[in-house]
């Protein structure tokens, strides 16, 4: 969760060398993929900032986000991801706002994490999701696993550095 104006700039800074350089208001047609997605996320950042801190802009915030997601197809709740959260491309991406995701985690499109019963998944840190996988139910994932394209993953992993794959996921390779 951002408390501090510190924080804040920490995410946003580390967001800006993942996606690249801010975007041109000037020149709002020529959009890069990349610019509109670092522009989620510092909509994203700045409501979680505002709301956090009870600060008399969150709605405003809240809108710019919720217009941004909207038109996009992008639902990340707020306060649910960390630090260095990244978006490969545009696109469908849901989680859910009981769901968990660790610092420097690498998300494609299709992808949808979401609740069974109000549990959630917990990821840890490093985690890559590959494009139309499903992440849902009561599960916990450890740091630096992959998961394949199009698998459906409903059972944990505690294995550091596993590759989830197929229909149920299972563990197809471990990495040291």
């Amino acid at each position: 969760m951002l408390q501090t104006k510190a924080q804040l700039k920490e995410f946003l800074k580390a967001e800006e060398a993942i996606y690249g350089k801010k975007w041109y208001y000037f020149l709002p047609i020529y959009l890069t993929e990349q610019q509109i997605l670092y522009k989620h996320m510092v909509r994203l950042r700045k409501a979680e900032y505002a709301f956090n801190n009870r600060r008399h802009t969150r709605y405003w915030h809240l809108m710019k986000l919720l217009r941004i997601q909207t038109k996009y197809g992008i639902n990340i709740p707020m306060n649910v991801v960390d630090l260095g959260f990244e978006i490969v491309h545009l696109g469908s991406v849901i989680i859910n706002a009981n769901a968990r995701v660790g610092k420097y985690c690498k998300v494609h499109p299709g992808v949808c994490i979401g609740a069974n019963h109000d549990k959630a998944p917990i990821l840890g840190s490093h985690v890559y999701i590959g494009p139309g996988a499903k992440l849902f139910g009561d599960i916990v994932l450890a740091d630096d696993i992959q998961v394949g394209a199009n698998s459906v993953v409903n059972m944990s992993c505690d294995i550091k550095g596993a590759v989830l794959a197929g229909v149920p996921a299972r563990v197809v390779r471990q990495s040291n």
